[in-house]
């Protein structure tokens, strides 16, 4: 929610008191604060080119370095699935996100907007992989995280870090810390500078009585509600701000002019509400009270997921899209940094979602919004339905006791691969490599001379991450990243790449629905977006491979010869990269074989295929 302006509110009224924090425990709001370690890093890490997942965990494990340095506990909690209540702002929102991901796209990143972030599609996936690896305590909820996290702060007394607004409605006892004024990077004497924002002293400077802070948000404008005040609240205001704060101000000195003698909270809330409603000619209340009551009282989380799922969802096991498509029937597709020339980069992994749909809600249509051209539209997505004697074990209330190798064979049949190619595969990337022959064997019709090279700028960035020892590949890997950041940008290539992350993190999610048939991969580990657009040049990837050395080379040899790229113009690997043989490629020809030839809905071997024809990919 967040009510605008009102932090430059706080800041002007130096309603905030400067404290040293250190030696306590500490709520954080796990989404703002992986959104502000990624947006605030300097140097600036990357959105341009996909993300710059090694060099957001530095930035991240540098944070809970020095809080462990202060001796501050830190409990992170994330959110879970959207409000259906929020449903036309979260799409308004992929609205906004759209345009700033286009300007990103057209601009050179000195001339983008402070303000105009997009956030690259693995950042969660990554953050939470670093929360477990570092044994940061952390929970994912079910909802929306504030309600979680006052609970947790006033249960703990701990104060709150976050950077929504939110936090000043609540009564938080220990305050509010927002992420802008908490200065982690300039800790002194194990001490963190830091602005904390109580409650009790903002209404004490309004004279208002807290329990009508909700009424506040609620007219103010949030989530749910704004009033349409004509600029009525403004004029009344003696605050010499812009016009947004003297908005914000009348509101206040309004509210606490409303008679509340004789009143409980409830009557306090409900007169001052109607009070400003009459003050503007507006009748209509129900929207603000809804808006008030999640403030007030929210209402607990129900879901109609299975116990397991709601566990590994708490654990950080499986993704919360599960909850919006089961419990609402709906997935967003956040805009990413691509070409906006060409279609959705998330159409390349359509039938990757399809059968995520079909384990969550069994053959029914789950509604997209995604990109289509300049705008985000709603679409409506077929699932594929299971509905053999043995498929029946991967209905969601029995999936995670169903088979391994029936979970492993619904992975496989998804992707289109056959996981018996990758013994000589490290476990770590066999996933990963069959994302990347699914991204590529999707590619290939009018395939361009960029997308082998992508792909062979993939292979080698798994090399070098799988590896750790350092020789000249290492340096010039290094190099080569280091010389990245002011390269041009190919909208090409930034397509190619977004694409394989889209494949790849619903691929993540399929495999952890499926309860991991697959090894879980390291995520921070196979994607550098600087550095792979730098090496998606046939030269530089030429010049790459010969500094591959013995057991490098050896896994590099293996990762080209499973993904098979064809040997046409672009193509810069010797005749390993020629193989035509592989389980892989013929598992590929005999799905497509299989799609030819199959209408939509016609039913084989005792399932029902709702999958699109090539051209609708």
């Amino acid at each position: 929610m967040g009510v605008s302006k009102l932090k430059k509110m706080l800041d002007d009224l130096c309603l905030c008191e400067e404290v040293k924090v250190e030696k306590t425990g500490l709520i954080i709001d796990g989404a703002a604060l992986y959104y502000c370690l990624y947006y605030n890093s300097d140097p600036k890490l990357d959105q341009r080119c996909g993300g710059d997942y090694p060099g957001f965990k530095d930035e991240v494990c540098n944070f809970f370095k020095t809080l462990q340095d202060c001796e501050v506990t830190p409990y992170v909690i994330l959110d879970g699935g959207s409000d259906p209540d929020k449903h036309k702002t979260l799409v308004s929102r992929l609205g906004n996100k759209l345009k700033k991901a286009k300007t990103i796209a057209k601009r050179e990143p000195d001339a983008v907007p402070k303000e105009c972030n997009v956030l690259p599609p693995l950042v969660k996936d990554v953050f939470i992989e670093i929360l477990k690896e570092k044994d940061i305590m952390f929970e994912q909820c079910l909802g929306e995280a504030d309600p979680e996290v006052v609970s947790a702060a006033n249960q703990n007394q701990c104060a709150v870090l976050s950077h929504d607004a939110d936090f000043c409605i609540y009564d938080v006892n220990k305050g509010f810390l927002h992420l802008d004024n908490f200065e982690w990077k300039r800790k002194k004497d194990g001490k963190i500078p830091a602005k904390l924002y109580t409650r009790s002293k903002f209404c004490e400077h309004f004279k208002l009585d807290p329990a009508l802070m909700p009424v506040f948000a609620s007219i103010a404008g949030n989530d749910y509600s704004i009033l349409k005040d004509r600029g009525r609240f403004a004029r009344q205001s003696s605050s010499s701000g812009e016009y947004s704060i003297k908005r914000l101000d009348g509101m206040l000195r309004f509210l606490s002019k409303v008679n509340l003698d004789g009143l409980n909270d409830s009557q306090k809330r409900e007169r001052a509400l109607s009070q400003a409603l009459n003050h503007v000619g507006k009748k209509e209340n129900q929207t603000f009270k809804l808006s008030i009551q999640k403030y007030v009282q929210p209402e607990e989380t129900s879901s109609e997921l299975p116990s397991w799922v709601r566990k590994k969802v708490e654990r950080g096991e499986l993704t919360t899209f599960v909850i919006s498509v089961v419990d609402q029937k709906t997935m967003m597709l956040t805009p990413v940094v691509e070409d906006f020339s060409q279609r959705s980069s998330y159409t390349a992994a359509y039938r990757i979602r399809q059968y995520f749909y079909g384990l969550l809600i069994g053959g029914q249509t789950c509604t997209e919004y995604d990109r289509d051209r300049e705008k985000i539209k709603e679409k409506h997505v077929p699932s594929i339905l299971f509905i053999s004697d043995e498929q029946k074990q991967l209905q969601l209330e029995h999936l995670h006791k169903a088979p391994e190798d029936l979970r492993r064979r619904v992975f496989e049949e998804a992707l289109q691969v056959q996981t018996s190619a990758l013994e000589n595969i490290p476990d770590q990337l066999k996933l990963p490599v069959c994302v990347t022959v699914f991204w590529f064997n999707n590619l290939k019709l009018g395939q361009k001379a960029e997308t082998v090279h992508c792909l062979h700028a993939l292979l080698l960035g798994f090399v070098y991450h799988h590896y750790s020892p350092e020789d000249e590949f290492e340096r010039k890997m290094k190099a080569l990243k280091d010389a990245a950041i002011r390269r041009k940008w190919q909208p090409r290539v930034a397509h190619a790449f977004s694409q394989w992350l889209c494949c790849m993190r619903q691929s993540l999610h399929l495999n952890q629905l499926l309860c991991s048939p697959l090894p879980e991969p390291q995520c921070v580990r196979l994607y550098c977006g600087p550095l792979l657009h730098r090496l998606a040049d046939k030269g530089t990837i030429e010049e790459v491979q010969k500094t591959l050395r013995a057991e490098k080379k050896k896994l590099y040899e293996n990762l080209t010869t499973v993904c098979n790229p064809y040997s046409g113009e672009g193509s810069s690997q010797s005749s390993k990269a020629e193989v035509s043989s592989t389980d892989m490629e013929s598992s590929s020809r005999e799905w497509e074989t299989k799609k030819r030839g199959k209408k939509r809905g016609k039913k084989k071997g005792g399932r029902r295929t709702n999958c699109r024809k090539r051209s609708d990919y």
